[in-house]
Formats: structure tokens, C-alpha cells, sequence
């Protein structure tokens, strides 16, 4: 499947359009706008990354992440490495994920099962009060609450967060 991904450099955002809409929404990618597909930066980089899509920027064809960075550079200012890498790993594990904001995903795992996943860096700074507001937030959503690490050198690891009440 190589889909052709139109990138609107005003809002940072690839468009899908005809009969790619239905197959890529089935898969959890984009939200549908209409009779469009609305990517995210950082699900259109996974699609370059994987060789599923090539870009068209303004009609110039752009089939690597690297070339789309060249041409679109605004749209990667606030671009978080670690969120594609995280993205990356769960798609590659074969995992559904949708983008919920800018370090929270919502993904399904094999069983079917709903778990939201926050996105850290190595030695970012968030307290355990933040945590236990994302851990208290998923779980009266009937979610699974997950947070991904990733290290200085790219590596993931992922933590199950469960509050454990006083006996």
C-alpha cells in the first residue's frame, strides 16, 4: 500500500483522500473530516518511515521523513522525537493507536483491550502528582493507564500504573 498523503503546511496536517480513506481509518489512522482523512504529523511520518505513503507538498512528490522535514520544517518545530518512537514501537507490535494530544495515546492492544499511553522522556521533569492525574483520568474512563519511557539512546520501556490503596 503506498498511499499519497497531500500535506497542508498551514495546520501541520496530511489529507487523505478517495478509496485510501476507508483502509487507513479502518487501521485507526487520521480522523475522518468529511470524505477525508486528516493525519497527524506524527502518524504521516510513520507512514514515510514504513514506506506506506509519499508525501505531495505543494505538488513536489516527498518519499522520506527526512525530505518532508526539509520542505515542511515549520510543521517539526514542536516535533517530539520521543512520541514517534513510541508511536513506531506500538504500531511495529502491532497495536492500533490514535493520537489524543501531544504526548497521550489511546491504544488497543491485542486482546481488544483499551489502555491510554503517556509519552516521557528520559529525565523529564513530571511529578508523581501528574502521573497519579493520568493513572486516576484513564481509569474512570475504564482504561488501562500506561506510561512509555523513552531513553536518551531511543530505547522504550513501558510501566502499567496501578494505584494501590492503603490496607
Amino acid at each position: 500500500m503506498s498511499v499519497v498523503v497531500r500535506v497542508d503546511k498551514s495546520s501541520c496536517t496530511g489529507i487523505v483522500e478517495d478509496s485510501n480513506v476507508q483502509e487507513l481509518e479502518e487501521k485507526w489512522f487520521g480522523e475522518k473530516s468529511g470524505d477525508v482523512l486528516v493525519l497527524n504529523v506524527i502518524e504521516l511520518s510513520y507512514l514515510l518511515l514504513t514506506g506506506r505513503a509519499v508525501a505531495d507538498v505543494e505538488g513536489k512528490v516527498v518519499r522520506s521523513l527526512e525530505d518532508l522535514m526539509k520542505t515542511s520544517a515549520e510543521c517539526f518545530k514542536d516535533y517530539s522525537w520521543s512520541n514517534l518512537v513510541v508511536y513506531k514501537d506500538l504500531r511495529d507490535r502491532g497495536r492500533r493507536v490514535r493520537i489524543v494530544d501531544k504526548n497521550t495515546f489511546m491504544m488497543k492492544d491485542k486482546h481488544g483491550d483499551i489502555r491510554l499511553v503517556l509519552v516521557l522522556e528520559e529525565k523529564s521533569r513530571l511529578g508523581v502528582k501528574d502521573i497519579l492525574e493520568f493513572a486516576e483520568k484513564s481509569t474512570r474512563n475504564n482504561v488501562s493507564p500506561i506510561v512509555a519511557v523513552v531513553s536518551l539512546q531511543g530505547e522504550v520501556t513501558y510501566y502499567e500504573v496501578h494505584k494501590i490503596e492503603p490496607v
